[in-house]
């Protein structure tokens, strides 16, 4: 997974604001490493091509349950295996439930490529696009969210596919929840949304009720209006689209927001598809910060 940005070598370098990944820090201090036995893991983690906490756990000086404990209860770290209502959650969330994983490091690459680029110039939300439908726009967004909110930033996800959304499933929100269409919807423009408080850093707004005309909502000054409050009022803002080629909704979520994030799959997603949802973003006066190309 690659994201097509300027970045700086180290992946888990950010910027400076957003402080630095604590997570192998973490895993040393609930270990009790050594110094002997923090270089141990390093060689071993590079011939063997694994993540400092994979390497650590392989080796058996650190045990994956007491490691997890400690990150989500004594350092207040957003794992989702040990919490007591675990089982809610969808295991597509691998940032939560293997924080230690190839698939989690990768996650941690893009929010390091985005927090060294576009964050540190001040644009903080992203509206995620795939081409077509199933390269895991969905998977990709919850799980980027997820990996901002263990730096604790102050994340907003919001649901943006109001004619298939999937959010809700994914963090084992009640469907009925309102949302993104009441907030939109609503009378009283002072009320402000209901964000659900997922783990500590990351809240949802999730899709709602049935829109009869999403793309109307999205074009709407109220969503312009709770876009920018978002924005405002949180350090990171992800947005979930629905697929770019199948409708005009992702374009119009793209306009206000500003920035997007395209992704495609590996032998499924067309070179020619990737231009030509690119040439739109451009037009809809959208910037590109980074294309992911996911390989599963």
């Amino acid at each position: 997974m690659t994201l097509n940005t300027n970045r700086q070598s180290d992946a888990d370098m950010v910027a400076v604001h957003m402080g630095i990944d604590p997570i192998e820090q973490q895993i040393m201090a609930a270990g009790n490493l050594s110094d002997a036995q923090v270089e141990a893991i390093r060689g071993f983690q590079r011939r063997k091509g694994l993540t400092f906490g994979e390497a650590a756990i392989t080796l058996g000086l650190v045990r994956r349950d007491s490691l997890f404990l400690a990150l989500s209860k004594r350092y207040n770290y957003p794992v989702l295996s040990f919490g007591g209502d675990e089982a809610r959650f969808s295991r597509e969330l691998v940032v939560g439930f293997q924080p230690f994983s190839a698939g989690a490091e990768a996650f941690r690459s893009v929010r390091s490529a985005l927090a060294t680029g576009p964050l540190s110039q001040g644009k903080n939300a992203f509206a995620v696009i795939g081409a077509h439908a199933g390269v895991g726009a969905t998977y990709f967004a919850a799980n980027l969210a997820l990996s901002f909110a263990q730096m604790a930033v102050p994340t907003l996800l919001i649901d943006t596919n109001l004619r298939k959304p999937r959010l809700s499933s994914l963090f084992g929100v009640d469907p009925k929840t309102e949302g993104l269409v009441e907030a939109l919807t609503h009378s009283e423009a002072h009320v402000s949304p209901t964000a659900v408080d997922i783990v500590p850093g990351l809240s949802l707004l999730v899709a709602g009720a049935t829109a009869p005309h999403p793309q109307e909502l999205l074009s709407s000054k109220e969503f312009l209006n709770l876009s920018q409050n978002a924005q405002r009022n949180y350090g990171v803002v992800i947005y979930d689209t629905p697929a770019a080629l199948d409708s005009a909704d992702a374009y119009v979520v793209a306009s206000r927001v500003g920035s997007a994030i395209l992704l495609g799959r590996r032998n499924r997603t067309k070179v020619a598809d990737i231009k030509t949802v690119a040439q739109a973003l451009e037009s809809f006066q959208c910037e590109i910060a980074g294309t992911v190309l996911g390989r599963f």
